[in-house]
């Protein structure tokens, strides 16, 4: 039986490797088609301007995000913990032809990237929360500032903690909500108990100085998304309705408070062009961990 220490990621790698079939199957809908249109205008102002940059998908899933960039003619990493997706990134890779040659798969968790070059990446995505799913969220944006070459951009998505609050209110367990509003720490709650693994939620603040005292310069802080249109459909369908609900999430997004009200939080840093000092490997970054209400994510 594996120790409490490494269940947390066993569980998540048994529950990814299990949906990594159908994982893309879950996202053909009207809400993400919206939310994706919103994440990709967010992504292009900081695409590298030269082809030869080379770029990192951390937590790539079947490769969406890394693909897209891989297709724009990146030198493209895809890391992901989860066998399996990396196995069905690879199928869609492989059919791209020539451009597969500037590919890169691993099968790794995002807190030990010792496999990577130091100083190597321009651009670092980490998409569908893997902050929020890492075991160690401090140590996951210590190894991304250390792969990242001076300069670099990391974008990363992660759990909202006030987005989870109704969820324990609903739940009337008054030391339940204490707890998570101590801890930030929730779970993935699925039926196999072996697939359960405890998730790290943040707050717009907590998510900053998790970047800041890991020695990035942070950007901006985006909430995705502010709109809650996947609570009803309806808003979606007009034919029209992705190209206004967009225009709508921008606006609202200007004010960087909006982010609070959103189910995920997005944040864009940047490594110094010199090295800033970091943290001793020890130190929790004002608990960094700020647990989030459980469900999937590209």
């Amino acid at each position: 039986m594996p120790s409490p220490k490494h269940a947390p990621r066993d569980g998540s790698r048994r529950y990814h490797d299990r949906v990594a079939r159908q994982y893309d199957s879950i996202y053909e809908d009207p809400y993400w088609e919206f939310h994706d249109e919103f994440t990709w205008r967010s992504i292009k102002p900081f695409i590298p301007r030269d082809l030869s940059a080379h770029c990192l998908d951390l937590g790539c899933g079947t490769g969406k995000w890394g693909l897209k960039l891989l297709k724009t003619g990146f030198a493209t990493t895809f890391v992901d913990h989860a066998a399996a997706m990396i196995e069905k990134t690879r199928e869609k890779v492989e059919a791209m032809g020539p451009r597969a040659k500037k590919a890169t798969l691993l099968a790794a968790d995002m807190v030990d990237l010792s496999s990577l070059p130091l100083d190597h990446f321009s651009l670092t995505l980490a998409m569908g929360d893997p902050l929020s799913i890492c075991s160690d969220p401090f140590k996951a944006a210590r190894e991304m500032y250390r792969v990242s070459k001076p300069g670099g951009i990391i974008i990363a998505t992660a759990d909202n903690k006030l987005a989870a609050l109704d969820h324990f209110i609903e739940r009337g367990n008054l030391d339940a909500l204490a707890e998570f509003i101590h801890t930030g720490r929730t779970h993935w709650l699925t039926a196999d108990e072996r697939e359960q693994f405890e998730l790290t939620t943040f707050t717009p603040l907590s998510l900053r100085r998790l970047f800041e005292k890991s020695g990035f310069e942070v950007l901006e802080i985006l909430g995705k998304t502010i709109l809650p249109v996947r609570n009803n459909k309806q808003l979606l369908a007009s034919p029209d309705a992705v190209e206004r609900l967009l225009k709508m999430e921008l606006e609202l997004s200007k004010d960087p408070a909006a982010a609070a009200r959103a189910g995920h939080l997005q944040i864009v840093a940047r490594k110094p062009a010199i090295h800033a000092g970091i943290e001793a490997a020890g130190d929790d970054p004002d608990s960094a961990s700020t647990g989030a209400e459980p469900r999937a994510c590209p």
